[in-house]
């Protein structure tokens, strides 16, 4: 599952990098489209409604706070009036949900590990909900029970790469490839490009299940 979240771990990054200039509405449209392309995937791959719906919100409550966060976000109050967790869910309570939810899932016999390594990228990504009002080392704690949890779920993932680390990141030089200088590239140029590009980011994801904890917000 978490691979399915590489384009918005991709936009979360550039957002607290401050790296967008777009209108309110386009980069909303561009929520959205991640969002009904992660909720298509996930139908696709046959995860059951209730695991589905918990990790479209959580989603959703990243991206939300990712946005108003942002530091170069213009016409925040347009936002902030209409976010998307209300257009989508109609209710706006992520920063409490997604954590309730994710303690729930973690209490179950049977866990869907693919449900918690999701959530173990969101809070990787600097998801922060109502820690954002209360101290970071519960935070912090439960991200190393998520990790500890998951490790004892699957043992065997072992990728090593950082969504927020000090120094030059794959993500930086991500954000400043265009589109038409990847369409420029010729034949087998082109095709190396986009293999490195798929396999920093799944890298990315996978680290964030394990590293997550060294994550800062």
């Amino acid at each position: 599952m978490r691979d399915l979240l590489r384009d918005t771990a991709l936009l979360v990054s550039m957002l607290r990098q401050g790296g967008t200039t777009e209108s309110v509405e386009k980069l909303r449209a561009r929520c959205v489209e991640l969002m009904h392309a992660f909720s298509t995937a996930l139908e696709q791959r046959g995860f059951p409604a209730d695991v589905r719906q918990d990790a479209e919100y959580a989603q959703c409550g990243l991206l939300d706070e990712a946005v108003l966060r942002c530091p170069t976000l213009k016409d925040r109050s347009s936002w902030e009036a209409h976010p998307l967790q209300v257009e989508r869910f109609g209710k706006l309570d992520a920063g409490d949900h997604v954590f309730d939810r994710l303690a729930e899932r973690m209490r179950e016999a049977a866990p869907e590990v693919d449900l918690l390594e999701c959530y173990a990228a969101v809070l990787g990504l600097g998801f922060m909900g109502r820690y954002a009002r209360e101290d970071e080392a519960k935070r912090q704690a439960l991200i190393t029970t998520l990790n500890a949890r998951l490790a004892s779920l699957r043992p065997a993932a072992t990728h090593t790469f950082l969504v927020e680390r000090g120094g030059p990141r794959v993500t930086d030089w991500l954000c400043r490839l265009s589109p038409w200088g990847i369409a420029a590239l010729a034949g087998i140029a082109a095709v190396t490009v986009y293999l490195i590009w798929a396999h920093a980011l799944n890298a990315q994801l996978a680290q964030l299940v394990r590293s997550a904890s060294s994550v800062q917000p």
